[in-house]
């Protein structure tokens, strides 16, 4: 295992066709545009968590306090070779060291669905994770009906080991939360 990341810089991870790197204000408008499509909406709890630049700017630095926490990331997820857009995000969050788990989470804009880019960035966020975060599990949840985020999790190897039953409430209505796992030792990583 590499040394336990501590968070003194952000790191910068590349895949084949993607870079991910840290969310800054300059990716406010983005951040509106990744919000504000209905079907990105259909699944998140904040209704939307961005609608404007200063609502954008203030949920950069509310993801981005996280770090300073130490115990959150989140990636700002770009086309390599590309004008360097925020397409998406992805990250972990809940890092429990002693328990050795962390959550991940992910969202990538509507006209980039179907391309398997939250397939390969998350990949790439497993892989930083087991590697630099110590981990034995990550987790990951989804509102049932989500088949987009439960193909992606079930593409990278996670198990579903559960339904919270009305767990959450989204827009107007409770929700089931199916809920994911991955151990270390079943990860296999990009195959």
């Amino acid at each position: 295992m590499a040394e336990l990341f501590d968070f003194s810089y952000f790191p910068i991870l590349e895949t084949e066709r993607l870079r991910l790197r840290a969310i800054t204000h300059d990716d406010a408008q983005a951040m509106v545009d990744l919000f504000a499509h209905p079907d990105v909406q259909a699944y998140i709890i904040l209704e939307p968590p961005c609608g404007t630049l200063d609502e954008a700017v203030a949920f950069i630095d509310w993801m981005n306090g996280h770090a300073l926490g130490k115990g959150a990331l989140r990636w700002g997820i770009t086309l390599k070779g590309g004008d360097d857009t925020l397409i998406g995000t992805i990250g972990f969050h809940f890092w429990s060291r002693e328990h050795r788990r962390a959550d991940i989470g992910y969202d990538v804009n509507r006209a980039y669905w179907g391309r398997g880019y939250a397939t390969e960035a998350t990949h790439t966020l497993l892989r930083w994770c087991f590697d630099h975060l110590d981990l034995h599990r990550i987790q990951a949840d989804c509102t049932a009906g989500n088949l987009g985020s439960e193909r992606v999790l079930e593409k990278v190897g996670f198990t579903c080991e559960g339904l919270w039953r009305e767990s959450c409430f989204e827009h107007g209505r409770f929700v089931d939360l199916k809920q994911y796992g991955l151990l270390k030792r079943e990860y296999v990583g990009e195959g």
